[in-house]
């Protein structure tokens, strides 16, 4: 598990030097996410897990912007 954190750290350090865009970042982290949910044995959980990830790009912006606007 501690190689996994040690790997996103040095992942995130990279990107931002090589410019990424958001939505690439964002798209990484939805996989990984997916990718921790089928790793649950319960269903249910595995399956609330997973409805968390269908967010759209458009639909996160949309969600961020509107949450900073309210602040």
């Amino acid at each position: 598990m501690r190689w996994r954190s040690l790997a996103l750290v040095a992942v995130t350090v990279l990107g931002g030097l090589g410019g990424c865009a958001s939505e690439q970042w964002y798209g990484a982290g939805q996989l990984w996410q997916r990718q921790e949910c089928n790793k649950m044995p319960d269903a249910q959980q595995r399956n609330r897990c997973m409805a968390g990830t269908s967010t759209s790009y458009d639909q996160y912006q949309r969600q961020r912007q509107a949450t900073e606007g309210a602040k």
